[in-house]
Order: C-alpha cells, then sequence, then structure tokens
C-alpha cells in the first residue's frame, strides 16, 4: 500500500479520506468499519491500548508491591501515612473502569500482576496493589459477549512474585473465563490474522503473555510476536526520538506496541514532592505525542498498537485520532 496525500480523489462519488469518519461510534469501532479494512491484518491496524489499564482499582492506601524498590516497600510499611499517598500519586494512569475503556475504543488492555504472601489471590498492580483479577476478567468476557464483532488484545506485561503455580492457576483462569473467544497462538504468521477472519472463527481476544510458560500454551501468544519498547524518560523530546526509532525498526510478520508514555524517575518524584504523574506529566506527553500519531501511518511497517495515560481526556480524544488514522488505509481502495 502506498501512502500519499491525506485525500483521496472524489471520483466516482468516492469521498475524500478525510471525510470518511471511522470513530463515530468508539464501542462499535470495528464493527462498523469499511469492509476492506476488516481484511487489513489486525498488525497493521492503528488499534488504541491503554497503558497500566487496570491502575483505576488502586486506592491511595493499598500495600506498597513489590514493583517497587525495597525502602519504599519498607517505608510503606512502616510510614505508610505518607509513602502510600505519594505513590498513589505517581501509579495511577487509568481513572476510567475497564468498561468505559472499552466503550471509549479502547481495544489493548495492559495489565501488570502480582500476588501477596497472605492468601493465594492474584491482584493488579503497580506501585500499589490494586483489586483482584478475577472479577474484571469477567466484566471484560461480558462485555465481548454483548460485542460480538469486537476483538481486544490483552497484554499480560508483568508478573511480580509469581510462582510457577501461580502461572498454571492464572492461565487456567485465563482460559475458563474465555473459552473458545481466545485465538490460539498455533496461527504463527499474524499477517494472516484479520478481523474478518477471526470473528468468522468467533475468536474475540489474543492474549500475549510474557513469561516462558507460554512455551507450552497454545492458547497464549509470545512476547517475541508483540515487542514493546519502553520510553523510560520525562522528556518530551526523547519521547518522539524513541518512537520515531523504534517504530522505524519494527519486525515484518510482528505485533508492535508504541507507548506514548512519560515515565518519572526518582529524581524526578523528588523534585516534583507534591505532583502527580497527570498534573505533571500527562499534557506535555499529549502535546508531543498526539501530534506523533496524526503525522504517522498505520499499515505494513507503520503504527499498529498505540498506548498512552488517561485515555478518556476529552472524551476520549486520544482513541478518536489513533482510530481514524486507518482512514489512510483506504487511499487507493474504493470506500463501500
Amino acid at each position: 500500500m502506498a501512502f500519499g496525500s491525506n485525500k483521496s480523489s472524489n471520483v466516482g462519488g468516492i469521498p475524500e479520506i478525510n471525510e470518511v469518519v471511522l470513530n463515530g461510534n468508539l464501542e462499535l469501532w470495528m464493527t462498523l468499519l469499511p469492509p476492506y479494512l476488516k481484511t487489513v491484518p489486525i498488525i497493521h491496524l492503528a488499534i488504541p491500548g491503554s497503558h497500566n489499564t487496570m491502575t483505576y482499582t488502586i486506592h491511595r492506601y493499598n500495600q506498597v508491591g513489590p514493583d517497587e524498590p525495597g525502602y519504599l516497600q519498607f517505608l510503606g510499611k512502616y510510614c505508610s501515612f505518607i509513602c502510600r499517598p505519594l505513590v498513589y500519586n505517581w501509579s495511577v494512569t487509568q481513572y476510567d473502569n475497564v468498561l468505559q475503556q472499552l466503550n471509549g475504543g479502547i481495544r489493548y488492555l495492559d495489565l501488570r500482576l502480582a500476588t501477596k504472601q497472605t492468601d493465594n489471590e492474584i491482584y493488579f498492580l503497580h506501585g500499589l496493589y490494586g483489586d483482584k483479577v478475577t472479577e474484571h476478567l469477567i466484566y471484560i468476557n461480558n462485555w465481548l459477549t454483548l460485542h460480538p464483532n469486537e476483538i481486544i488484545i490483552i497484554d499480560c506485561q508483568h508478573f511480580y512474585s509469581f510462582t510457577e503455580n501461580h502461572h498454571r492457576n492464572f492461565v487456567r483462569m485465563l482460559k475458563n473465563i474465555f473459552s473458545n473467544k481466545i485465538c490460539p497462538s498455533t496461527i504463527i504468521n499474524l499477517s494472516n490474522i484479520t478481523l474478518n477472519w477471526m470473528i468468522k472463527r468467533r475468536y474475540q481476544i489474543i492474549i500475549i503473555y510474557r513469561n516462558d510458560i507460554v512455551r507450552l500454551e497454545t492458547d497464549m501468544w509470545p512476547s517475541g510476536l508483540w515487542p514493546t519498547p519502553w520510553p523510560n524518560t520525562v522528556h518530551p523530546h526523547e519521547l518522539i526520538d524513541f518512537l520515531d526509532t523504534r517504530l522505524g525498526t519494527r519486525l515484518q510478520q510482528a505485533g508492535f506496541v508504541s507507548q506514548c508514555v512519560l515515565t518519572p524517575d526518582t529524581k524526578y518524584v523528588l523534585t516534583h514532592i507534591c505532583g502527580s504523574l497527570h498534573r505533571d506529566l500527562a499534557t506535555l506527553c499529549r502535546q508531543a505525542t498526539l501530534p506523533w500519531i496524526e503525522n504517522n501511518y498505520p499499515g505494513n511497517g507503520g503504527l499498529n498498537i498505540v498506548i498512552t495515560d488517561y485515555v478518556s481526556f476529552n472524551n476520549f480524544l486520544f482513541s478518536k485520532i489513533v482510530i481514524q488514522r486507518n482512514a489512510q488505509l483506504l487511499l487507493g481502495e474504493n470506500f463501500t
């Protein structure tokens, strides 16, 4: 597919590309895509996702998690009144629950997971512990049942304090909840997987599982087929340079996650001790990354999954921009 200007000719009644609105109904945007886009490999579509999807389940005085340095875990235990709210301010990346995010067009969910020594449950995690996972996964499955032509990519991104037995139990939970909706990883060539291909087979979910146990699981997709490079910077210009560089090196026949996020380090937090991720970095991130998204294209070697923090800002503007980029794939095609 060759990409050129933002418009196609209006010959024969075919609308200009910038008149083709793909994001008019975020809840059903995949269902309502033009037929041609449903034949495009999903690794060539622009798909909006949320970074640290489940941090809305974190509460200000929850226990500090094992993803934090030992000294913060110590302070969280013995100086919780000060430490835990500070960690909270820099850990929450989404305010909307998973159903609101899905209804707002988000189709990639980023899960960070951990266990506790006090029980055998699995929890969401980012700085502080969040909710147990089971109920929220059931919400996702129920949403999929009500939206049979939509698909979701779930990325089990990090595992903390997990034993092999925890992994087995969690994989079993995922299989029990999502059952026949799971797209098997035996279809190695991702270029063959389109929305039409998945819906025809009643597959609605792809589960990426970033642990070696995936070698034994035909329902889980390995990390190498869905790289997600982390910018790890607080500087917007460094973020954009990173996004450009890594997108330019993405592999064919693999998915790709562009992380449009700014990440505070210890020095930044200490110099913004009364601040928060939302207050100090979110606006800077949006100012840099929304134009970057609008200046890039989906397709072979282009944008695929794009994630950010606080996805509901300005009535899910982020989702709308990412989804609308797929209109570029209609260039040179008859719009039907």
